[in-house]
């Protein structure tokens, strides 16, 4: 379900078959014989056509409930995720494999500044897929209430310019000063000069988040938790400087 669109405040735009025992060697005993002496009578086991092959009902009931308990897995505990581009390097390289965990916003917390998400972006960004596989990950800079804006290389929350060492460079464009509204999130790539996110697009709904980017688990030289920047995310460095004049 996709969240309603967030609107900020700005000083700009921005077959049934027979069984039979027996045979040569069969359970049922005597040679030749399709049940033997004494062997056990015929026994129907229902099966299904599937694209030429013969499947049972006992095998069908096992990969039905497979794919049940792994939906359920999906949807509601963790998933896996791949990364097609370099708009989250240097925490994320093209090619990375990563776990999304989905516990954490829906039964301990709010999202905050400082996580790593994966989440559908608002409507009308990208063209919708046929499968609703049209998500982003992207890094939370700022939460509802906050006034965010970018200019002389840094981003400024709240007035004071945050620190941010997982940045691959210093972002080259102006955002002016606008307030984060209610029930959005303010989103920022890593790689800042090379990632569509919230600077170009606005604030996301919260109901649109996903999970929390929480581990990678390929390739095997860049397995590991990621580092929590969420404590980071709450000080400030130094005061803002003077908004650009228009």
């Amino acid at each position: 379900m996709r969240g309603r669109p967030c609107r900020s405040s700005s000083t700009s735009d921005v077959k049934t078959e027979t069984k039979t025992g027996g045979g040569d060697e069969g359970p049922g005993g005597g040679p030749g014989g399709p049940g033997g002496e004494g062997g056990p009578e015929g026994e129907e086991e229902e099966t299904f056509n599937f694209a030429g092959m013969k499947i049972y009902k006992d095998d069908l009931l096992t990969i039905g409930a497979a794919v049940a308990v792994s939906l359920t897995i999906r949807t509601f505990i963790a998933e896996p995720r791949f990364i097609p581009s370099l708009s989250m390097f240097p925490t994320f390289e093209v090619g990375d494999r990563l776990i999304a965990e989905k516990v954490t916003f829906r039964f301990l917390r709010a999202p905050v500044a400082g996580d790593v998400v994966i989440f559908h972006p608002p409507d009308g960004v990208v063209e919708k897929n046929l499968f609703g596989d049209d998500v982003f990950i992207k890094r939370i800079v700022a939460v509802a209430g906050d006034t965010v804006e970018v200019h002389d290389g840094t981003l400024f929350v709240n007035g004071m310019a945050r620190e941010e060492p997982f940045i691959n460079e210093k972002p080259n464009y102006v955002l002016n000063k606008l307030t984060v509204p209610p029930g959005c999130v303010f989103m920022n790539g890593d790689n800042r000069n090379n990632s569509y996110d919230s600077h170009i697009w606005g604030p996301l709904p919260v109901e649109n988040i996903l999970g929390r980017a929480v581990s990678k688990y390929w390739p095997p030289n860049r397995i590991g938790r990621l580092t929590d920047y969420t404590a980071l995310a709450s000080k400030t460095s130094l005061p803002s400087a003077p908004s650009p004049a228009v």
